[in-house]
């Protein structure tokens, strides 16, 4: 049998059946004995009455991602229902609108001409994308009779047929090397920098142009735009083949700026020449940083003392602002109140660094890079002490400098009774 080709359209096209639809259209008329009666529709117009053959048809396929040059193979099985062989044709079927429609070289299907009475008989369906394919979606239908049906206000489609739908695409040239997702805390007044990496692997240059997106996205919680004022960026105009580009986005927010979490969307203005034109998603990238205050008051909270209390200690974990561009260290001024109203200043008795190593997160913007190793933050942790403390009710101030929020531990240790 010589090899059926066809033109398709993308999946959404209109004018052909998906293969639920089709299942539809099969069962219908293989579980009715003769006809489908024509019925009136809204318009006024028609359906003509049609006999259907009683045909069904399944099919394997799992619609695969292909690149140029590659191909698959399926199984198409055509069971007869009526009480006679029946005459096949089978061929692919071309929608009379949509767009990338696929060449007629792209299909070939072999198998035999008729199925008996009651029997089934299967369709080897081969599908090769060229070379010169370009990247996008494509579907159509592989039918194995003429026989149509047709819908008020739409083109006739094929009443036995099998989907076909691939995804033609390329390995990317040009990576979002540091994710596609920046996250930074900075205090306002200050300034905090990111960078995003960027590696094109190809053979030409590509276009590099990040502009904040215009269009006012909605943002769960508390989260509020950010303000393009805030923001700074710095980016080469392209990428040349072979190399790594890296944009810095400084985010200042003013002195007046709330405490709260912004958020915005940038797109990088990137061209990958195997990405799908038409697909942009990939390359842009989300904001979000939250912005803090530096407290006038201190933080206080009240604690009992018992009589068998040796000693009081306060352990503090501050949580960082480490996505700031400045070289700063968090510190805490700490003062206790004794229960007859006497400032007891505490003493600082053990600092502790802390981090975690994980030999998997390369990809990570969140992660600090150490040849193997993904080192993410640099915390620390204070320990305070007050020796022979008076019984009753006790009182901690915590003043932070340089933390967006720390953790408290109040540990009371007391002598065997």
């Amino acid at each position: 049998m010589p090899a059926a080709t066809a033109q398709t359209t993308a999946p959404t096209d209109p004018s052909t059946l998906t293969d639920s639809g089709v299942s539809s259209v099969q069962e219908t008329t293989a579980n009715q004995t003769q006809t489908v009666n024509a019925s009136t529709t809204s318009d006024g117009s028609s359906s003509e009455t049609s006999n259907y053959t009683k045909l069904y048809v399944e099919s394997d396929y799992d619609h695969p991602d292909l690149k140029p040059g590659e191909s698959t193979e399926f199984t198409v099985t055509v069971t007869n229902r009526e009480d006679s062989e029946v005459t096949l044709d089978p061929h692919v079927y071309i929608p009379p609108t949509g767009e990338n429609l696929i060449k007629k070289s792209w299909v070939t299907i072999e198998g035999d001409s008729t199925v008996g009475a009651g029997s089934e008989t299967e369709f080897s369906v081969t599908i090769s994308v060229p070379e010169s394919a370009e990247t996008g979606h494509y579907s159509g239908q592989v039918a194995f009779t003429d026989e149509t049906v047709t819908y008020p206000g739409r083109p006739a489609r094929p009443v036995h047929a099998a989907s076909v739908r691939i995804n033609v695409w390329k390995k990317p040239t040009v990576e979002i090397v540091s994710g596609t997702y920046v996250t930074g805390q900075v205090e306002a007044g200050d300034t905090a920098t990111k960078q995003i990496v960027i590696k094109n692997t190809g053979d030409q240059a590509v276009p590099l142009s990040p502009q904040l997106s215009q269009e006012r996205h909605r943002y769960g919680g508390s989260s509020s735009q950010l303000d393009p004022a805030w923001l700074d960026i710095d980016a080469p105009s392209t990428i040349e083949l072979g190399e790594t580009a890296t944009v810095s986005v400084t985010v200042s927010p003013p002195e007046s700026a709330d405490s709260n979490r912004y958020s915005s969307q940038l797109d990088l203005g990137l061209k990958d020449p195997n990405r799908d034109g038409n697909n942009n998603h990939w390359q842009q990238i989300n904001l979000n940083f939250e912005v803090w205050n530096q407290p006038e008051e201190p933080f206080t909270t009240s604690f009992e003392v018992s009589e068998e209390t040796e000693n009081i200690t306060l352990t503090l974990g501050p949580r960082t602002s480490y996505y700031s561009s400045t070289d700063t260290t968090p510190s805490f001024d700490v003062t206790f109140v004794a229960p007859d109203g006497t400032m007891v200043t505490a003493k600082r008795v053990e600092v502790t660094n802390k981090g975690f190593v994980d030999l998997s997160e390369s990809n990570n913007p969140n992660v600090q890079q150490q040849g193997a190793y993904g080192v993410r933050g640099d915390g620390k942790k204070f320990v305070y002490r007050v020796d022979d403390p008076d019984a009753g009710a006790w009182n901690l101030k915590v003043m932070p400098e340089n933390a967006i929020g720390f953790t408290y531990e109040i540990t009371r240790n007391e002598n065997e009774a």
